[in-house]
Parts: structure tokens; C-alpha cells; sequence
């Protein structure tokens, strides 16, 4: 493989798994507004072949040290060749969006009343059994 396209391969598959993280956080969001339960969703999706059940978690964004870098390049390295990457610039947008989501709701909850509170984050890292705290959504939501 020559040097550019494993530079893009690269790019490709951390913004491919950026991309399914960023979709099932919008599934997520319109299935609480549905009344369906998101993780029968998650299930019944999964179990297509085709899909599978990695990175079909909904939460509060993607985060570590490679996918916001990777989304970002890409971006970048479309707008640079004058082309307008609309579904990577929508897969950022959306994780911006759902890292201020748990917020949004505690605010909700609470009233807006989060002052006096004492709230428990459980899971700081960008992902299960790691202490990498490299663009982890929780650092936004504390």
C-alpha cells in the first residue's frame, strides 16, 4: 500500500467507527422521544450480520486521542481539496452536541438548580478499562 492511502485507511476506519458511535447517539436521542427503548434497538441491529454489535453504544460522544483527531483530519483534508465532507462534518456535529446531552437532562431533572448538587460521574475515561482521559466526553460534562 503507498504512504497516502494508508494515511487515509487509517483516517478512514477510526471515522467509520466515529460515524456508528455518532449514529446510534442520534438513534439514541430520537428513541427516548419515541418511547422505544434504544437498547432493544441495539440488539435487534446488531444482530444483523452486517452491522454487528461493536461501537453501537449510545452514551455521551466519542472521545481518546484518535477518533476526534481522525474525524477532524478528514474534514480538513477535504475542505483543503475543495470538497465538502457532509457526513464527517454531521459526525463531529453530533458529538458536540451529545457531550452537553447528560447536562442538558441533569439541568432538566434538577431544574436548573445543579449548584448545590452533588453529582457522581461514573466512567471518566474515553472508554472501558482505561485510565485515557484524551478528549473524553466527561471532561465537557464536568
Amino acid at each position: 500500500m503507498d504512504v497516502r492511502s494508508a494515511e487515509l485507511t487509517k483516517y478512514a476506519a477510526n471515522a467509520m467507527l466515529a460515524t456508528k458511535i455518532s449514529f446510534m447517539n442520534e438513534l439514541s436521542n430520537l428513541a427516548e422521544r419515541l418511547g422505544a427503548d434504544i437498547e432493544n434497538v441495539r440488539k435487534g441491529i446488531g444482530s444483523d450480520p452486517r452491522i454487528g454489535y461493536q461501537f453501537i453504544y449510545p452514551g455521551c460522544g466519542h472521545g481518546g486521542s484518535c477518533f476526534p483527531k481522525d474525524v477532524q483530519a478528514l474534514v480538513r483534508i477535504a475542505a483543503e481539496e475543495g470538497y465538502d465532507a457532509k457526513l464527517l462534518n454531521a459526525v463531529e456535529s453530533v458529538n458536540i452536541r451529545q457531550k452537553t446531552t447528560i447536562f442538558n437532562k441533569l439541568n432538566t431533572v434538577f431544574g436548573g438548580d445543579l449548584e448545590s448538587r452533588t453529582i457522581a460521574i461514573w466512567g471518566l475515561s474515553f472508554k472501558p478499562d482505561t485510565d485515557d482521559m484524551r478528549e473524553a466526553p466527561s471532561r465537557t460534562l464536568m
